[in-house]
């Protein structure tokens, strides 16, 4: 008859041999979930060859699609937002937006200043214009100088807009809309537009369009504009409000502005070493007032002030 010790001692090794048995499999299993568990790597074409970002040898920063979606950036000022040493210096859509990195410029930063260091590119297409992030994968913002690649005017870096290519083998669309308001400002603002992307021939031709509209309603109020241009005086005697009102009036909000913005492309992959976009970009801008005021500029004593 066995003792009560033998069959514990029995039973612990059977027990030992299972888990024994079961901990390889399970030490495997733990090694795979951490292994599928990657660093997400963004590709980036800012030295002309697809590369992560991680690897590229250069100061480069880059807005991915998503990010742009979930923090609500549509313009560079709103890009200046997330790249160190990047300034952008919004001066409504009247003037354009000096781009200054690093604290390199060739002028002011006032009225109708551009920094004339940096460079930007729509694609491969070298442009200046604020546009609107409409249908774009991504910005590559790289820190200069950067004259080996992008040539003369990138003392201060190159900022790249790279759009969404065409999809040839899924139809999709997207519609957005936005209405929002600003301080000071006596009317809402609204944004829609749409994206299409539609493959003509599956995996060889295909076409994608997109359209936007931007009303920003202004917010800053001009108190002494003439009447008639070229009629009206600009300098009546203030110390008669009969003749102030005649001739002048107040504008409020007068630094509002509607930007249309579109743009159709056309892939044609016919083969595995052609692949080549047709794209057509346009964007309009009915811009008002200056979107600059100078704080205290006129004295005190100033008769229309008073």
């Amino acid at each position: 008859m066995k003792s009560a010790a033998n069959i514990l001692f029995a039973r612990t090794l059977v027990a030992g041999a299972v888990i024994a048995a079961f901990n390889p499999v399970m030490a495997v299993g733990q090694e795979t979930s951490v292994a599928d568990k990657e660093i997400e790597k963004i590709e980036v074409t800012a030295t002309r060859r697809s590369g992560s970002l991680q690897e590229v040898p250069l100061n480069i920063s880059a807005l991915t699609s998503d990010v742009m979606a979930q923090q609500n950036i549509e313009n560079l000022d709103d890009v200046a937002r997330w790249v160190p040493g990047l300034t952008v210096t919004d001066q409504g859509g009247r003037s354009s937006s000096p781009i200054i990195v690093r604290g390199l410029n060739t002028n002011s930063s006032g009225p109708d200043s551009d920094g004339g260091t940096v460079a930007t590119y729509f694609g491969e297409i070298p442009l200046f214009v604020n546009m609107r992030l409409i249908d774009v994968e991504r910005v590559e913002v790289l820190i200069g100088p950067q004259g080996t690649l992008y040539g003369a005017g990138t003392l201060g870096g190159a900022i790249r807009y790279i759009p969404k290519a065409v999809d040839l083998d899924f139809t999709s669309g997207e519609i957005f809309g936005d209405v929002f308001a600003l301080s000071e400002s006596d009317s809402a603002g609204k944004e829609g537009g749409f994206v299409f992307n539609a493959p003509i021939i599956n995996g060889e031709l295909g076409v994608r369009a997109s359209l936007n509209y931007f009303s920003n309603p202004g917010f800053i109020d001009y108190n002494y504009v003439v009447q008639e241009g070229g009629t009206s005086l600009s300098d009546p005697d203030f110390s008669d409000p009969q003749a102030t009102s005649q001739n002048l009036r107040q504008v409020s909000d007068a630094n509002g502005e509607d930007t249309l913005t579109a743009r159709i492309a056309l892939r044609w992959t016919p083969s595995d070493w052609l692949d080549g976009t047709l794209s057509y970009f346009y964007q309009k801008q009915d811009v008002e007032g200056r979107s600059i005021t100078q704080h205290n500029a006129l004295s005190a004593q100033t008769p229309w002030l008073r």
